[in-house]
Parts: structure tokens; sequence; C-alpha cells
């Protein structure tokens, strides 16, 4: 790591915002032109509908915006604020990176895998694509970050070769693991949406983004990223789906999702009520049938009905990698606090 004065450290900050501002209007060029099928660097940046060449002034990253008006200055069609607001999200990304993590090598790989996190949210919630390029240049550099343990995760593992024994980098393990975890999790979801729904209820891509992400969190922290990207998704998915039902008259589904998902959070109010330990696994046990019950019908009913509203998934698991990449340790520590304290 560069370490540098702190009389300095406003003026550091300063130039990541900067850059990040102006790497966040390329990124907003790759995202768009993968999705448009075109070369990323020729031709030069133009308005998409009147094809006019845009000018220099047309080019500084939010302030363009700005100045024009959100309007192209030649055929006055209004410029999607997508624009400044993918600028102003990747310089607060590389802030917070150089914040994090200094002017070091870590930073610079994770820089890499914010970049490709950005794309990948552009193409997924535009038009749920997840261009491979994006997700699959993760893994490789993502287990080079962690076998050179860039994230300075205490300890290895012994691997006796017989001739020699070879110490690899804990962290290395864990990313080993986590791209497992998420290639079976995503693979078995996709195989079992095909045996409910008749169809991918998840894309391949998904695999491939936490697969990605894995190679630099590690297990835990993939695990963590999954959980905050389901939770982010079924923010705006329920109300969807419930809309949907009622439309729909899908009362049954209403009722039957409600109770999966009722029952299933149960057991996590249960551990805080003054039971004894035979009751609790008793009840608990009977809540969890209960919404195995409740899933199996829902389930029936969304596939009878054939209705299955579909959101991107990339998007929230973005957020998801995101929110474990930067406070994912605090997390888990606060979990690990809250669980060890008695009931």
């Amino acid at each position: 790591m560069i370490t540098f004065d702190v009389q300095l450290q406003p003026y550091v900050m300063l130039f990541a915002l900067l850059f990040g501002l102006c790497i966040g209007s390329f990124l907003n060029v790759v995202g768009l032109r993968f999705l448009a099928d075109e070369p990323v660097v020729l031709p030069p940046s133009h308005c998409p509908k009147c094809q006019t060449l845009l000018r220099p002034i047309d080019n500084i990253p939010v302030l363009s915006y700005l100045i024009l008006g959100g309007q192209c200055h030649s055929c006055k069609v209004p410029i999607s604020i997508q624009y400044p607001l993918i600028e102003l999200a990747t310089g607060v990304l590389f802030c917070m990176v150089v914040w994090a993590f200094g002017l070091s090598w870590q930073s610079l790989f994770l820089l890499f895998l914010v970049c490709n996190l950005i794309v990948i949210f552009i193409t997924d919630l535009r038009e749920s694509l997840i261009f491979q390029i994006n997700s699959l240049s993760l893994i490789p550099v993502g287990l080079l970050f962690s076998f050179l343990n860039l994230g300075h995760v205490p300890g290895d593992i012994p691997l006796d070769l017989g001739m020699v024994v070879i110490h690899l980098p804990q962290a290395f393990i864990s990313a080993l693991i986590g791209i497992v975890i998420a290639l079976v999790f995503f693979e078995g979801l996709i195989l079992i949406s095909r045996l409910f729904f008749g169809t991918d209820g998840f894309g391949h891509g998904d695999t491939h983004l936490m697969m990605g992400a894995a190679a630099f969190l590690g297990w835990p922290l993939t695990v963590l990223a999954l959980m905050l990207g389901f939770l982010m998704q079924t923010i705006p998915a329920i109300p969807l789906l419930v809309l949907q039902w009622i439309k729909n008259k899908q009362y049954m589904s209403l009722i039957s999702g409600s109770v999966a998902m009722l029952a299933g959070g149960a057991p996590l109010v249960l551990m805080n009520l003054p039971l004894t330990p035979n009751v609790r696994l008793m009840v608990s046990m009977g809540c969890l049938l209960l919404s195995l019950g409740g899933l199996i019908v829902f389930l029936r009913q969304v596939r009878t009905a054939q209705t299955f509203t579909y959101l991107p998934l990339g998007p929230a698991l973005v957020l998801g990698i995101l929110v474990a990449l930067f406070w994912g340790s605090p997390i888990m520590a606060g979990y690990q606090h809250f669980m060890s304290q008695p009931r």
C-alpha cells in the first residue's frame, strides 16, 4: 500500500472521484454498446437518435448533462438520466474503494471488480443480459487476487504433494469453496424452476456473476451477498406479485405464499421467546413443515396459472456484492455477536 500524508488525503479522494466519474462515463458506453452489439471504441460518441457526434463539452461527466439541460444539443431529444447516475455512482464507488483499502494492489483489483459490476448492473437492468466478458473474467482475476492474499486474510492450508508441501492461502481455499457454492446454488435453482415452471427462473449469467464475486470475497461473504441480493430483490418483487395475484383473483397463490413466508420466518422469532429447547424445536419443525407445505401449494398454483413475474436478479446481486465488500465483515461480526448472546 502506498502511504501518503494525511493532509494529502482530500486531494487523493478528489482524484479518485474525478477518475471514477470519467470511468463511469466510459462504462455507460460499454454497457449500452454491448447491448446494441456495437464496437466499444468506434464510432465516436454520438446521439443515439440523430447520430450527431458529441462535442468535447458534451462529454464532461455529470456537468454536460446539467449544461445541456438533459437534452441533445442538436435534436433536443431527452438524454437518459442513466448517464449522470452511473457516472456519479462510479465516482463514489472509486472513492469508497480508495478510502477503505488505500492506494494498493488490493484496490486496483477491487476497482476491476467494481467496473464489471457496474456494466453488469446496466446490461441486466435494461435487457436482462449479463455478458460473459464481464462475469467470467472476474473468476481468474478474483482467484489471482485471493491466491496472492491481497485481502490480507490470515492463515493458510498445507497441501502435501509428497515431495513438497505447498501452503495455500486460506483466502484462496475460501474463494474456491465460494465458487462451488455459487455454482451449485444457482444451477440447482435453475433445475428446480424448470421442474415447477417449465422454464429457467434464473439465468446462467447470475451463476457466473456470483462465481466471479466469490473468487474475490470468499465463501462467507458470498453467502452474505446472496442473502442480501435476494432480500433486495423481494422488495420490488413481492408487491408486484401481490398486485398480479389480486388482479387475476389468484387468492390461493396469495394465501399459500403468505403462509410459506410467515411460517418460514417464525423460527427466527421463536429464538427470543422463553420456551424450553424441546418445545422450541418441536414448534420450529412444525413451522418449517407448514412453510414447506405452503411453498408446494404456491408453486403448483403459479405453475397452473402460468404466471411468473420476472425481474432481473443481477442488479440486486450487484448491490448485495457491494454491501458485502464494504460492510460484510462488520455485518457478520455483529451477527455472530447477536447469536452468541444467551437466549
